[in-house]
């Protein structure tokens, strides 16, 4: 809903959003970006990117490979999301959800609690409705080795987890399985470092190009919000209240 509300938004103000067109490359022309989208092209005076940083240190030129060197160290993992519902089921405590530490289950990130947050989204008759998060070392040593990854994979470890943690023992009435692919920036040990040195690039060169998104300053939606806000008015000279 989010994405579709700012695309209303924006459209009814005279943005142009194209969709269906990702971007191919980047190249600098007399201080103007020219933004290869495949079969056609288009030139901006700035660029405000949100893409993910390994995936903007793709399309950079040659003249910025040193950003694109530090860019393409931020990486990002997978996550597997399982939706699981319950009939006649309830939960042994309240809450928004749980997380779980990696000592306890290298798989699973946490368990958010649907019934509790959006209890009208129970359907009729109402299920008990639960969010398994799948991921961790288990993931990615899956990935490592080229494991084929199924539904019934995910499944089965979500309905274990949601039998061991919460008493969930019956099979539930209905499941959906999305696994989304380097979907989660990893902010490993130095990542502080990574930014100050491409923020200095930028700065040293005065490229045109503002950095956004979750590769950055925190993954959460409520910080790229902020991350946008925070390049919008960088990239228009505004000072914003903290």
């Amino acid at each position: 809903m989010l994405p579709q509300a700012l695309t209303t938004h924006l459209t009814e103000r005279g943005v142009t959003v194209l969709r269906g067109h990702p971007a191919c490359g980047l190249s600098l022309q007399a201080g103007r970006w020219k933004v290869s989208l495949g079969d056609s092209c288009l030139e901006a005076d700035h660029v405000i990117s949100a893409l993910p940083a390994s995936v903007l240190s793709k399309l950079l030129p040659a003249e910025a490979a040193p950003l694109a060197r530090v860019l393409g160290t931020i990486r990002a993992v997978s996550v597997a999301v399982v939706n699981l519902q319950y009939q006649g089921a309830q939960l042994p405590v309240q809450g928004f959800g749980h997380l779980v530490p990696s000592s306890e289950d290298p798989g699973v990130l946490g368990i958010v609690y649907d019934s509790v947050a959006f209890p009208e989204q129970d359907g009729s008759p109402p299920g008990l409705r639960v969010t398994v998060m799948l991921g961790g070392s288990w993931l990615q040593a899956l990935e490592a080795r080229g494991c084929a990854f199924s539904q019934e994979l995910f499944q089965q470890q979500a309905q274990e987890a949601a039998a061991t943690q919460l008493g969930l023992k019956e099979p539930p009435s209905h499941c959906l399985v999305h696994l989304h692919r380097h979907c989660i920036p990893q902010y490993t040990l130095g990542h502080w470092r990574k930014l100050e040195s491409a923020a200095h690039f930028l700065a040293i060169h005065r490229l045109p190009l503002t950095l956004a998104g979750a590769s950055y300053d925190g993954v959460a939606v409520n910080d790229c919000i902020e991350s946008g806000r925070q390049a919008a008015a960088r990239a228009l000279g505004l000072e914003l209240d903290p």
